[in-house]
Protein backbone atom coordinates (compact mmCIF):
# COMPACT_ATOMS: atom_id res chain seq x y z
CA UNK A 1 0.00 0.00 0.00
CA UNK A 2 1.18 3.94 -0.44
CA UNK A 3 0.36 7.11 0.85
CA UNK A 4 0.39 10.05 -1.55
CA UNK A 5 0.86 13.55 -0.15
CA UNK A 6 0.10 15.59 -2.90
CA UNK A 7 0.40 19.59 -1.94
CA UNK A 8 -0.63 21.82 -4.21
CA UNK A 9 -1.90 25.71 -4.66
CA UNK A 10 -5.43 26.16 -4.04
CA UNK A 11 -5.76 27.40 -7.55
CA UNK A 12 -5.61 24.23 -8.62
CA UNK A 13 -7.23 22.10 -6.13
CA UNK A 14 -9.96 21.69 -7.46
CA UNK A 15 -8.76 20.61 -11.02
CA UNK A 16 -6.79 17.90 -9.06
CA UNK A 17 -10.37 16.65 -7.00
CA UNK A 18 -11.65 16.03 -10.30
CA UNK A 19 -8.94 13.97 -11.31
CA UNK A 20 -9.09 12.26 -8.26
CA UNK A 21 -12.72 11.54 -8.45
CA UNK A 22 -12.40 10.78 -12.51
CA UNK A 23 -9.61 7.85 -11.98
CA UNK A 24 -12.01 6.19 -9.03
CA UNK A 25 -10.08 7.17 -6.10
CA UNK A 26 -11.60 5.59 -3.38
CA UNK A 27 -11.31 8.11 -0.55
CA UNK A 28 -8.92 10.63 0.50
CA UNK A 29 -8.34 13.88 3.15
CA UNK A 30 -8.04 17.21 2.26
CA UNK A 31 -6.75 19.72 4.29
CA UNK A 32 -7.38 23.53 3.36
CA UNK A 33 -5.52 26.70 4.22
CA UNK A 34 -2.13 24.98 4.34
CA UNK A 35 0.56 28.04 4.55
CA UNK A 36 3.69 26.89 2.38
CA UNK A 37 7.10 28.60 2.43
CA UNK A 38 9.23 28.22 -0.53
CA UNK A 39 12.98 30.20 -0.64
CA UNK A 40 14.33 28.65 -3.91
CA UNK A 41 11.53 29.13 -6.38
CA UNK A 42 9.65 31.79 -4.93
CA UNK A 43 5.97 30.14 -4.22
CA UNK A 44 5.43 31.15 -0.87
CA UNK A 45 1.96 31.15 0.23
CA UNK A 46 1.22 32.99 3.97
CA UNK A 47 -2.20 34.09 2.63
CA UNK A 48 -1.19 37.83 2.97
CA UNK A 49 -0.21 40.86 0.97
CA UNK A 50 3.60 40.05 0.24
CA UNK A 51 3.14 36.26 -0.35
CA UNK A 52 -0.76 35.97 -1.05
CA UNK A 53 -2.67 32.89 -1.10
CA UNK A 54 -2.97 29.33 0.44
CA UNK A 55 -2.31 25.92 -0.46
CA UNK A 56 -4.75 22.46 -0.01
CA UNK A 57 -2.92 19.32 0.74
CA UNK A 58 -4.48 15.87 -0.30
CA UNK A 59 -3.89 12.22 1.82
CA UNK A 60 -3.95 9.21 -0.40
CA UNK A 61 -3.89 5.41 0.56
CA UNK A 62 -4.34 3.27 -2.00
CA UNK A 63 -2.27 -0.02 -3.91
CA UNK A 64 0.84 0.39 -5.43
CA UNK A 65 -0.72 0.43 -9.03
CA UNK A 66 -3.25 2.66 -8.47
CA UNK A 67 -0.88 4.92 -7.01
CA UNK A 68 1.59 5.12 -10.17
CA UNK A 69 -1.41 5.90 -12.21
CA UNK A 70 -2.22 8.94 -9.90
CA UNK A 71 1.41 9.87 -10.26
CA UNK A 72 1.33 9.57 -13.76
CA UNK A 73 -2.57 11.60 -14.42
CA UNK A 74 -0.65 14.22 -11.81
CA UNK A 75 2.49 14.90 -13.73
CA UNK A 76 0.76 15.03 -16.77
CA UNK A 77 -1.35 17.46 -15.61
CA UNK A 78 1.71 19.11 -14.02
CA UNK A 79 3.05 20.29 -17.00
CA UNK A 80 0.74 22.92 -17.40
CA UNK A 81 2.43 26.14 -17.47
CA UNK A 82 -0.32 27.52 -15.20
CA UNK A 83 -0.03 24.56 -12.58
CA UNK A 84 4.06 24.91 -12.96
CA UNK A 85 3.40 28.54 -12.15
CA UNK A 86 0.96 27.79 -9.58
CA UNK A 87 2.94 24.91 -7.87
CA UNK A 88 2.53 21.20 -7.04
CA UNK A 89 4.17 18.68 -5.38
CA UNK A 90 3.40 14.97 -4.67
CA UNK A 91 5.50 12.47 -2.18
CA UNK A 92 5.07 8.81 -1.87
CA UNK A 93 5.24 6.72 0.83
CA UNK A 94 4.78 2.87 1.45
CA UNK A 95 1.76 2.74 3.88
CA UNK A 96 0.73 -0.07 5.84
CA UNK A 97 -2.92 0.04 7.14
CA UNK A 98 -2.96 -1.13 10.88
CA UNK A 99 -6.56 -0.81 11.93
Amino acid sequence: MKMLWITCNESVSEEIIEILDRDGVSGYSVIQDVLNKDNKRGRSHWDNAVFPGKNWSFMIFCRDENACTIVDKLREFSTRPYVQKAGIKIFMNDAEEII
